[in-house]
């Protein structure tokens, strides 16, 4: 795909630009020219700030300003400019995609509109291939474990696992037959409330509201 040069935006851009925003703008696209010469691919914001403002253009604080959009289009439109293209001779799909891009590019007028999507379509191309890598590290883990219990839907849509009491022994099922009898609360003092609560001697909740019941229904599975 043929690339856009970045001196048709910086026409663009400052064709009705202040005098000072002019420079900035000429001065930060030396810049990115000297880089592009020197065979460099290192055009972030700190790089050509910093040469920026070196050289009496912008500051490196301020091309970070919301403010500053056209400057890091300008930047950008460099990055993408000097950008190798990865050509697939054996994937005919790309050299059809890179066509069909390159057609859509002279298709449109405006050169600053051809330079912002020619970096579109490259961020795109990027994407594509770190979901091709992940595609092709990723690996899936299926647990197919039987959970113990069995699995209940409550009224309001919720699903609960019920564990099963086939896992106790005789010993643990009486030492719950016997934590909820009515013998051993009255000998603690304590009571069974409406909803399956345990009281104790003041009416205080000592077990909440469905202890007695869920000690019941495990006994029971």
């Amino acid at each position: 795909m043929s690339k856009v040069h970045p001196s048709e935006l910086l026409k663009t851009l400052t064709a009705e630009a202040r005098p000072q925003k002019r420079r900035n703008l000429e001065v930060m696209h030396e810049v990115c020219a000297e880089l592009y010469r020197l065979g460099s691919l290192d055009y972030s914001l700190a790089t050509v700030g910093r040469l920026s403002q070196e050289r009496g253009g912008m500051s490196q604080r301020a091309l970070y300003n919301s403010t500053s959009g056209d400057f890091k289009t300008l930047v950008r439109a460099w990055a993408n400019f000097a950008a190798p293209i990865k050509k697939s001779p054996s994937d005919s799909r790309s050299r059809d995609s890179l066509l069909t891009d390159n057609d859509l590019l002279q298709k449109i007028a405006d050169p600053a509109l051809r330079v912002l999507l020619g970096h579109i379509i490259a961020e795109r191309d990027r994407l594509r291939g770190e979901v091709k890598l992940l595609r092709a590290n990723a690996s899936v883990v299926v647990d197919r474990r039987v959970l113990p219990g069995h699995i209940n839907v409550t009224p309001k849509g919720e699903v609960i696992q019920v564990m099963s009491s086939a896992g106790l022994s005789d010993t643990e099922k009486q030492a719950l037959i016997r934590a909820i009898s009515a013998e051993f609360l009255s000998q603690e003092g304590w009571s069974e409330g409406a909803n399956g609560e345990i009281l104790n001697p003041r009416g205080r909740k000592l077990f909440d509201i469905g202890f007695i019941n869920a000690i019941k229904k495990t006994l029971a599975s």
